[in-house]
C-alpha cells in the first residue's frame, strides 16, 4: 500500500491536514493542495494513484477541478469528500466518473475502505464510460434537445438505447 500517492485538494487546512495523518498512518504517500490550480499543479508534476477532492474551493471548484483532472487523465480514481449535497454537483460528479461521492463529515473508515477498494482494481467506474468533449453542430444540438431538454440526458438515452 505504501507505493500509492493520494493527492488531497482540499481547502480547509485542518481537515487537510487530518485526511493527510489519517492516509499516512495507513502508509499511503500523501500530497495536499489547498486550490484546484494546486491540485491540479500536484497531478501534473507527480501523478496520482488516487485523489481525494473537495467541491468548494476557493477560485477553481471542485467540478471544474475535477473537469481538468479528466482532461489530464481520464482514469485517475477520484473519491470526492465534500459538504455540498446539490444534486447538480452530485450528477456532474457521476458524469464524470468519481469512484466515490462521501458526505461530510467523512466516515474515515468508509474512506479507507472506498480507497481500498479502488487501489485495488483501479479501473472500476472507468471502462465502461469514456469521457469526452465535443463540439456539435446547433441542429444536432437541437434534435438532441427535442429528445430531453438536459443534452447530457439525451445522449444517456440514445446510448443507452443502442446498449439494449
Amino acid at each position: 500500500m505504501g507505493e500509492h500517492r493520494i493527492i488531497v485538494i482540499e481547502d480547509q487546512e485542518d481537515l487537510a491536514a487530518l485526511y493527510e495523518r489519517t492516509l499516512t498512518k495507513q502508509g499511503y504517500r500523501v500530497t495536499k493542495a489547498y486550490t484546484g490550480e494546486e491540485g491540479l499543479a500536484e497531478f501534473q508534476d507527480g501523478g496520482a494513484d488516487a485523489i481525494l477532492l473537495d467541491m468548494t474551493l476557493p477560485e477553481m471548484n471542485g467540478v471544474q477541478t475535477l473537469q481538468e483532472i479528466r482532461a489530464l487523465n481520464a482514469n485517475v480514481p477520484v473519491i470526492v469528500a465534500t459538504g455540498e449535497t446539490s444534486d447538480e454537483i452530485r450528477q456532474n460528479c457521476e458524469r464524470l466518473g468519481v469512484q466515490a461521492y462521501l458526505t461530510k463529515p467523512v466516515d474515515h473508515t468508509e474512506l479507507s475502505a472506498v480507497l481500498r477498494r479502488t487501489l485495488a482494481d483501479p479501473k472500476v467506474n472507468t471502462e465502461e464510460y469514456v469521457v469526452v468533449t465535443l463540439r456539435l453542430h446547433k441542429n444536432v444540438v437541437k434534435r438532441l434537445t427535442s429528445l430531453d431538454e438536459n443534452l447530457e440526458r439525451a445522449v444517456t438515452q440514445i446510448c443507452e438505447d443502442r446498449l439494449n
